[in-house]
């Protein structure tokens, strides 16, 4: 798979999405990793925290070291 996850930022989680928008939208938490993330994590032996938006509901998925 040629997907590779960003570490968790040290500071707040902005959302990209709105950025693009001229919005500053910190991310809250989330629970749910997409499959094909569980799939990679496994895969490489490594911790994935996703990331919600509550502005337009993306999800950012980043590495945890």
């Amino acid at each position: 798979m040629a997907n590779t996850y960003a570490p968790l930022p040290d500071g707040p989680v902005l959302c990209d999405a709105c950025a693009e928008a001229g919005e500053k939208v910190e991310m809250e938490p989330h629970d749910a990793v997409p499959p094909e993330a569980r799939e990679w994590a496994k895969k490489e032996r490594a911790e994935l925290q996703s990331y919600r938006c509550p502005e337009c509901e993306s999800v950012n998925v980043f590495r945890v070291d």
